[in-house]
């Protein structure tokens, strides 16, 4: 069997806020015990969730298929947040196949599904996957098995390379890198996480819209991302840099994985013009952006050729776990530090096409924190179900 190599995805392995969260909502009467064999069901039908990550000693890293799952579910009658701020200060036990935890929270009328995922077991999109799994579960449908597809060599061989310049960049610092011999493990892992966590929590603001209303606000040609861009860059006149994620999962993938590429905007809100017209703008420059293969590719493309452990390294080193001078000068380049970080990253994962009504059950709404990431002072996360947008914005 072809080993699944940590590629594009391997800036994930070290970053000690690398999660991802969705609140689940559900109506009905639900026994925990068939939720669990339900969420069970869905670890069971996924290649990301029935994996554990090998690190080995050159510095690799790669997904391992296991035979009963690592991810864990447990019911918990504590409130979110609390159950979130405890999960969080406990690293993922990667090493044994532990990538997603789900909290059943009971409660009066409803039963909420909290899943707070480590990156490595997949985007936003793939959580949404994750989820569809456990309602089909949950209303007696038998699941099909979804490989996972990575972002690696053979998924982006003829869809764009890295600039001339920007190669040899590259190879440079894997020289100087390789010339220190340095690898991490898995106890650099605890470390950084350990090191983040100390003085850190995840705090977010959550705000709902109507998709009708948003639409309606939106000029001509323009999307509800463009408008909801617009908006933060008008609210906040300090912040000129914004990092979009964007999905490269091609329309027959069903599978949970990493397929987010991510484009930059440095856009300031003019005053002195109208907010359509700045609307236009923001349009413009995404646009752009996505129209050039190489641009929209140009992260993955960038991290792929990288030491490895060099990509440790700076997340390391941005957390204070290490200090190497090439690291600290890579992670300056590359946005990590206070100096040169974005201001703002904002995900929409769209609309949620999920069947609400499941016969004695139903969804009332879905919640999405996105993973505050070092390279980003506060992120944003976007949803709609129906005809509601749920927004929450999120920092730690």
């Amino acid at each position: 069997m072809t080993r699944k190599y940590l590629t594009s995805e391997r800036a994930a392995l070290f970053e000690p806020n690398a999660y991802i969260s969705m609140l689940v909502t559900l109506e009905g009467d639900l026994e925990p015990e068939r939720i669990e064999r339900a969420v069970n069901a869905a670890y069971a039908a996924n290649e990301s969730t029935m994996s554990r990550i090998v690190l080995e000693a050159d510095g690799s890293a790669y997904y391992d298929r296991l035979k009963v799952s690592g991810c864990r579910v447990s019911v918990d009658e504590r409130d979110m947040q609390t159950v979130l701020h405890e999960s969080e200060k406990k690293p993922f036990a990667l090493m044994n196949g532990e990538l997603v935890r789900t909290f059943i929270l009971p409660g009066n009328d409803t039963t909420a599904l909290f899943i707070h995922a480590h990156n490595l077991a997949g985007d936003g999109l793939s959580m949404l996957i994750l989820i569809s799994d456990m309602l089909d579960a949950l209303s007696g449908a038998t699941l099909t098995y979804k490989p996972m597809r990575l972002a690696d060599r053979s998924f982006l061989e003829g869809k764009a390379q890295l600039p001339m310049l920007t190669r040899l960049y590259t190879k440079r610092v894997n020289r100087q890198w390789e010339k220190t011999g340095r690898t991490f493990g898995w106890d650099d892992y605890q470390a950084v996480h350990e090191r983040y966590w100390k003085h850190h929590a995840t705090h977010f603001e959550i705000t709902t819209h109507s998709v009708r209303d948003l639409k309606a606000h939106c000029a001509p040609g323009t999307t509800i991302t463009d408008l909801l861009v617009t908006d933060l860059l008008k609210d906040n006149p300090q912040c000129r840099n914004i990092g979009i994620p964007i999905s490269i999962r091609e329309a027959e993938d069903c599978g949970m994985s990493n397929m987010v590429s991510a484009i930059p905007l440095s856009h300031e809100y003019d005053a002195r013009k109208t907010f359509d017209e700045n609307l236009r703008m923001v349009h413009q420059e995404i646009r752009k952006y996505l129209a050039i293969t190489q641009m929209k590719y140009f992260v993955l493309l960038f991290v792929m050729e990288l030491s490895p452990s060099l990509v440790d390294s700076v997340l390391l080193q941005t957390h204070g776990c290490f200090d190497g001078k090439v690291s600290a000068q890579l992670a300056e380049a590359i946005g990590c530090t206070d100096k040169n970080m974005r201001d703002l990253g904002i995900t929409n994962l769209g609309n949620i096409d999920i069947e609400t009504q499941r016969g004695d059950f139903a969804v009332r709404d879905i919640l999405f924190i996105p993973p505050n990431v070092s390279y980003t002072r506060q992120v944003f996360g976007a949803a709609s179900l129906g005809d509601t947008l749920t927004l929450c914005r999120s920092n730690a």
